[in-house]
Formats: C-alpha cells, structure tokens, sequence
C-alpha cells in the first residue's frame, strides 16, 4: 500500500487538482483494503480498524468514514459457549444488570470477549508495530506508533470482564 501511495502520486504537483484527486482516490481505495484485511485478520486488527474510526482529527477522512461505516456492524459473531464469561457469571451479572436498569431506568449493554482474542493479542499487536515502525522507517512522514501504543494499552482492558 505504501509503494502504491507513492506511485500513484508519482509526478504530480503537491497541492495541485490532480494531486489532490489522485490522493483521495488512493486514501478511499486504501481504506476499503484496510477494512478488508482487518476484517480478514480478525482480532486486535478489528479494535484497530474501529480505533481508526474515531481518529477524525489525524487520520485522513476517507479511513475514518470507511471504518466507521463497516467495523462495528460487520463484526464476527461468536455462539454463546464459545464466550469468555461461565454460566455462575452469567447469571450474577445478569442479575447485577437488571437491578442497575431498574435503578437507572435506561438499557445496559454488555461488552463480551470473543474467546480467541487473549491467544493472539499479543502476537498481534506486535506485528502492527513492526508494520508501523518499518513504515515509519521507509516513509519517514508516517509516523503511527503513538498508535500502536494505544492499542497495546487498550487491548488488554478488552480482556477484563
């Protein structure tokens, strides 16, 4: 993807109609492959995608609208024995929840964990910094390892219940 940036911006003026075009064509062609390939990787690149998401105000517009309209609503499904929390768990939690509905008077959702996510996490996140560091090497402007370690400290609250 990087090489593909810098050859289809190849020759053009910075700054210029053209440029500016070829730029959003790339950013919207390069956010629908991102989607994809998290969405193909499953896991901690799924909480990236959805983390992209919400970098309005850093990430180019094309990713954030790209991640924002697909990631939270394509996610995989996992069946009810394949989840973290153990049927004692359930039921406690669920009794916790209904006493906090009816004292707040507003619906509650729960965040449940899909089993596999603890396996691959870390071997996960550290194959995104390697991916983000070598680009940052080669393309000195790309610079997203601030990124990676929010990921790297946000991913294991994920496995909290």
């Amino acid at each position: 993807m990087a090489f593909d940036y810098q050859y289809s911006l190849w020759g053009l003026k910075e700054g210029s109609v053209e440029w500016l075009r070829a730029k959003h064509e790339v950013h919207n062609q390069f956010a629908y492959r991102l989607q994809e390939l998290c969405f193909h990787s499953g896991g901690i690149y799924i909480k990236l995608g959805q983390h992209i998401g919400q970098l309005e105000y850093i990430v180019p517009q094309e990713y954030v609208q790209t991640m924002r309209a697909s990631m939270l609503k394509r996610c995989p499904v996992s069946s009810c024995d394949q989840n973290l929390i153990q049927f004692h768990w359930q039921v406690l939690l669920l009794r916790k929840f209904m006493l906090l509905k009816l004292m707040m008077a507003k619906s509650l959702s729960v965040k449940v964990q899909h089993t596999h996510l603890m396996d691959t996490a870390i071997a996960d996140i550290a194959t995104v910094g390697l991916v983000v560091n070598f680009l940052h090497w080669f393309f000195p402007a790309f610079d997203y390892s601030w990124l990676v370690d929010e990921i790297r400290e946000s991913a294991p609250k994920e496995s909290l219940l």
